[in-house]
């Protein structure tokens, strides 16, 4: 039986009922009054969290709809701003003050401004652990770093909050050379 049934029933029978004095029916009718008013609040505080978390869940959903379209339109674009990086870099000396040179800097600059306003974040590791997550090795060099540090970075890494939206590409330290016997041994060879 319902809350409102079993409220209803008691209710009846109270106002069928003579033995009962009437400030106790006027008690139950408040009290019964009460209980409806109660479960109309806790169904209203329940379609309230229910929207609360509908709310929630949609600006999920829109944030990553954006950081998607993001996503897609920078896998076609960074190749593009490598390659102008890359020809800054290699600005001949001849022209670093020529107006013209000076406006396509300028340019690059606007094009990294507008990338951080979206939230996407340029980095570069060189100096740092190797990370396979946030770095793609294409040659590991002997050197005098560490194994694992990253000694160049090839082109720079790219990321949207703690989403990578493009590895760095790097040369990592494979350590210093450690000859083993057998090298010694044959440069002994070749000395003798």
């Amino acid at each position: 039986i319902s809350t409102k049934e079993l409220q209803k029933d008691i209710q009846e029978e109270i106002e069928n009922d003579t033995e009962y004095k009437e400030w106790l029916k006027d008690g139950v009718r408040g009290a019964a009054r009460l209980v409806g008013e109660s479960e109309h609040l806790n169904d209203l505080k329940r379609l309230q969290a229910d929207f609360e978390n509908y709310k929630k869940r949609v600006a999920g959903e829109r944030s990553e709809l954006m950081n998607s379209a993001k996503l897609s339109v920078l896998s076609d674009l960074l190749p593009a701003l490598d390659n102008f990086d890359r020809a800054a870099t290699h600005l001949p000396e001849h022209l670093t003050s020529d107006p013209w040179a000076q406006g396509m800097s300028y340019v690059g600059s606007q094009l990294e401004t507008i990338l951080s306003d979206m939230g996407v974040k340029k980095f570069d590791p060189a100096g740092q652990e190797f990370d396979a997550t946030e770095h793609e090795a294409l040659e590991y060099v002997e050197s005098d770093k560490p194994e694992g540090i990253v000694l160049e970075t090839l082109t720079p890494g790219y990321i949207i909050g703690d989403r990578v939206v493009r590895p760095a590409t790097v040369r990592v330290s494979s350590g210093a050379f450690q000859p083993n016997q057998q090298d010694i041994d044959d440069a002994k060879e070749d000395t003798a």
